[in-house]
């Protein structure tokens, strides 16, 4: 009876541990009522930011030969929340993906924004992001040597009013694109 106890208990154990995710493989992102829910992400080549206002999840995705994704998850935590880059006025902080090298790497098309934001009409007639939304930008590989473009994405984020910049870099090496960090 005791082994059988003891078995059933370490067995227990085991599968708990087994269940257990280290939190630097994961970013566990927070879901938003009438956001677009955000698993947690296990791909090692996930570039992710984590801060007490945002949590930014950078990846590239191959389409085709020269055809690239920048894909950007953009959760927000504590109510913050960063002007559109669908937002048709001029604000400095509004969300943008700046790159360098353009003879090696351009933007493909406008950003794609899921869900739209929408105008908050209580806010100034601005299109606000206040819920979790994905960026989804097509990237055109220009050259065919192996390259370093270095990149950010910049917003302002509210209420904290703190302009942000995550630095990135993408990196082409035997025909794959792949993002690293830059920077600390």
């Amino acid at each position: 009876m005791n082994n059988s106890l003891f078995y059933g208990v370490t067995l227990l154990l085991f599968n708990y541990n087994c269940a257990e995710v280290n939190s630097q493989d994961i970013a566990a992102n927070a879901t938003v009522q009438d956001s677009v829910y955000v698993g947690p992400t296990h791909f090692s080549d996930d570039l992710v930011r984590e801060d007490s206002l945002y949590t930014a999840i950078i990846r590239i995705d191959k389409q085709s030969e020269k055809e690239h994704l920048l894909s950007i998850q953009m959760n927000v935590k504590k109510n913050g929340y960063f002007v559109s880059p669908t937002e048709p006025g001029s604000f400095k902080g509004k969300f943008t993906i700046v790159l360098t090298e353009p003879q090696h790497l351009q933007t493909n098309g406008a950003i794609i924004e899921t869900p739209f934001s929408k105008v908050d009409e209580n806010e100034g007639f601005v299109k606000w992001v206040r819920q979790n939304t994905h960026y989804k930008q097509s990237l055109k590989v220009l050259s065919n040597e192996n390259f370093e473009v270095y990149g950010y994405i910049q917003f302002t984020i509210e209420p904290r009013c703190t302009l942000e910049k995550i630095p990135f870099i993408l990196s082409y090496v035997d025909g794959k694109l792949s993002v690293k960090m830059d920077g600390c």
